[in-house]
């Protein structure tokens, strides 16, 4: 049964049955997707798309089956990215842009250090220094 289910049949929350799951060791661990997102993401930035389907990502590479739904819609993303030839950048302080209206997420020009990789994983600018939005003539930005 799911969590939902459960709590509908006792009259209960979803974080509730969770919890008490979680309290008798019968929740299963969560999936560690910092291998594919190692940025702390702003809780804004949380439901962008880059995000969501980096997460679709993870999940796959780790061996879970995805929902065929999910898995079509990770499938034209990657597709998508390698069509643009470009990998998955992220900075808090990032404007919104065409990656992300809310901003944090964007895409950057693939460069031969990226390798096959989804992403580009840099340390954070000075904060001092406010992102600017990328300029898709940019030959680095998306």
């Amino acid at each position: 049964m799911t969590y939902e289910q459960i709590a509908e049949k006792y009259g209960v929350t979803k974080g509730a049955v969770y919890l008490q799951l979680r309290d008798s060791k019968q929740t299963s661990k969560r999936k560690d997707h910092s291998k594919y997102i190692p940025w702390t993401v702003k809780t804004s930035h949380a439901q962008a798309r880059p995000n969501a389907m980096l997460r679709l990502y993870s999940r796959r590479a780790q061996g879970e089956t995805l929902p065929e739904v999910k898995a079509r819609m990770l499938d034209k993303w990657l597709a998508e990215i390698k069509e643009a030839n470009v990998v998955v950048c992220y900075n808090r302080e990032q404007v919104p842009n065409p990656a992300s209206e809310t901003g944090g997420w964007y895409y950057s020009r693939r460069r031969p250090s990226d390798g096959d990789n989804l992403i580009r994983f840099e340390p954070e600018p000075d904060a001092e220094a406010p992102a600017q939005a990328p300029d898709p003539r940019d030959s680095e930005s998306v």
